[in-house]
């Protein structure tokens, strides 16, 4: 893939299934972060605002990797699990409930982000769940 293409392709997902604006994706995408996180677009809670962020990349890389919406699959219960933290490193799990999996994990201190962590984060989320493929597949049919 591209360099850079698999961020834009997350900026349009952002804008498609959040309503975020061009200047929010572009603080948050396409500028390294002052601190851990974008000064400009801090809410109430630093806590809070890395933890949605989180939540979005884990959240857009499950439906890649799985094609389209998770939920829409009854054989899998995923739930995602962001940590995040103002001083240490923030991190984000991707869970089967029904299968007792770990699909996909992604720690970074968020006051590293730029626009290379992001993307190569979100490879790498993408790249363990297409791993996770086989594992939930045996264990589906273990379970049956």
């Amino acid at each position: 893939m591209e360099k850079g293409a698999l961020l834009a392709e997350f900026a349009r997902w952002l804008k498609r299934e959040w309503d975020y604006d061009s200047k929010t994706v572009k603080e948050l995408l396409y500028k390294p972060w002052d601190g851990a996180y974008p000064e400009e677009l801090l809410g109430d809670d630093i806590i809070v605002d890395i933890e949605n962020f989180l939540y979005n990349m884990a959240l857009f890389a499950v439906e890649r990797a799985f094609g389209g919406k998770m939920d829409s699959d009854p054989r899998f219960l995923v739930e995602i699990v962001p940590l995040g933290s103002y001083q240490d490193c923030s991190s984000v799990y991707v869970l089967e409930v029904k299968t007792k999996t770990v699909m996909a994990k992604f720690e970074e201190k968020t006051w590293h982000f730029n626009p290379e962590t992001i993307e190569e984060g979100l490879k790498d989320l993408v790249d363990q769940l297409e791993e996770s493929k086989r594992l939930l597949a045996v264990r589906l049919v273990a379970d049956a």
